[in-house]
């Protein structure tokens, strides 16, 4: 601040002054001081608290426009004088044009106000102007590269997402550092393409979008564009290792290093009793697991079953647990007096190849109570229409996948021996494996070939 400024102001202090002329003249001296000050701003902006108050359009996100602008000593970016501003613009805004072929909706980056002050120059009297054009330019930028990294609207799809928030400050200061380097339109547009994913199922579903739009469906679009940003969300973590469940295919791909080591079938829910879309982790496998039945399923389906045939706990290898945890002979128990509203037990089935769980369970940090287990009926796995659980996740091939995740620590054989009332044997991971599951009814195959799903739950509209 100016030196005679600070003085007028300590002077004002601590002058009694009685005249109110001399109090106007006062005034309208530091006035005259701010306005200089003002006026001289055009590459010193003082970014305020709430910069949505000064702006006829809402930004996206406020926060990361006044960082971004502490991080360049509150300079402007996208209207300082000279040639690299008006280049530095038109590179932002074609991009931003050009987003339906990426999979993303132009309207949302304040498109509408771009192109008002694509082509405008401000000199020193339109500072505060400026100062509002450029906050709009970089929140546009800002937001088209957070839904270029992380995948536009995955909030809307997911369920549960123990991931994103874990990462979400260190992706912000990525795209922030890098934004505040760029110097031209060319550093812009390099930046803008690194964003993006680089393995051959993204490019290939980019591709499709972008080559055969014209002979797309809107529906078709829909199914590209809500898988490329899938893709995105997933793909930005660079985790080292990670599980993709996708509903529609009813697939499971693991991979190593963006590498995919598996692919294998599973069963998901049916539209009555839908798989959820989350991101947790796998933290554990348990050998020879118990399956706790979900209280609808034994209320709903199993009581009724029960009270008419008790001796189907046997066959099915069940037992009834009380509230003390101790197991409950259902042989001595009066079936009549129990009923939906009155069963003070919960069910149980013990270990072994006939459990419904298979023998290897996968436990998920979801709170959702979705895992992946292994199944008592592989025919499931030979049919192409698998939706049928009630929500959890049956795989074709566990032992592989626990090999994996567990490597040297399963024995086949043991598992291969089918032992009844085996106690459960829990395995900890070492580190927690990432669990994406998902709902993408376009997908690269290994052709490179993009293949569509059916929209079994009915979700895209």
């Amino acid at each position: 601040m100016n030196l005679l400024y600070k003085l007028t102001l300590q002077n004002m202090s601590n002058l009694k002054i009685r005249n109110i002329k001399g109090k106007l003249l006062s005034v309208i001296f530091i006035c005259s001081f701010l306005i200089k000050e003002v006026a001289g701003a055009e590459s010193n902006l003082v970014i305020q608290n709430n910069i949505n108050d000064d702006l006829s359009v809402n930004l996206i996100h406020p926060s990361l426009v006044n960082k971004l602008y502490r991080y360049t000593g509150n300079k402007l970016i996208w209207f300082l004088p000279g040639e690299n501003s008006p280049l530095l613009r038109q590179a932002l805004k074609n991009k931003i044009d050009s987003s339906a072929n990426t999979g993303l909706q132009k309207n949302k980056y304040h498109i509408y106000e771009l192109n008002e002050n694509i082509n405008k120059v401000f000199h020193g009297e339109d500072s505060l102007n400026a100062m509002q054009a450029d906050w709009v330019f970089t929140d546009a930028a800002i937001a088209y590269c957070k839904d270029v990294l992380q995948g536009a609207g995955i909030d809307h799809w997911i369920r549960y997402d123990e991931l994103s928030p874990k990462y979400e400050d260190e992706d912000n200061s990525y795209l922030l550092n890098n934004l505040a380097m760029v110097r031209s339109g060319n550093d812009l547009i390099h930046f803008l393409n690194s964003l993006e994913p680089i393995d051959k199922e993204y490019l290939v579903l980019k591709n499709e979008l972008q080559t055969k739009s014209d002979s797309l469906s809107s529906f078709q679009k829909q199914q590209l564009t809500t898988s490329i940003n899938f893709y995105r969300w997933i793909h930005h973590f660079n985790f080292d290792k990670y599980i993709v469940v996708n509903i529609p295919s009813a697939t499971l791909l693991y991979y190593e290093h963006d590498s995919m080591k598996l692919r294998m079938k599973v069963v998901v829910g049916k539209p009555s009793t839908k798989t959820p879309q989350f991101a947790a982790h796998c933290s554990q496998v348990i050998l020879y697991p118990y399956w706790n039945v979900p209280v609808s399923i034994a209320l709903n389906e199993l009581l009724p079953e029960f009270k008419r045939n008790p001796e189907d706990i046997d066959i099915l290898n069940m037992q009834l647990i009380d509230g003390k945890g101790k197991i409950v002979n259902h042989h001595k128990l009066n079936w009549k007096v129990y009923s939906r509203s009155y069963f003070p037990f919960r069910i149980r089935q013990s270990t072994g190849c006939d459990n419904s769980l298979g023998v290897i369970k996968f436990n998920l940090t979801s709170p959702l109570g979705v895992y992946l287990h292994d199944t008592n009926n592989k025919t499931a796995f030979l049919s192409s229409y698998r939706y049928y659980s009630h929500g959890c996740i049956r795989i074709e091939e566990p032992i592989k996948l626990a090999n994996y995740l567990l490597p040297n620590l399963i024995d086949s054989t043991f598992l291969a021996s089918c032992l009844k009332d085996q106690v459960p044997f829990p395995i900890n991971l070492i580190k927690a494996v990432p669990v994406f599951v998902v709902y993408q009814t376009a997908e690269a195959d290994i052709k490179n070939v993009v293949k569509y799903y059916k929209d079994v739950y009915g979700l895209l509209k």
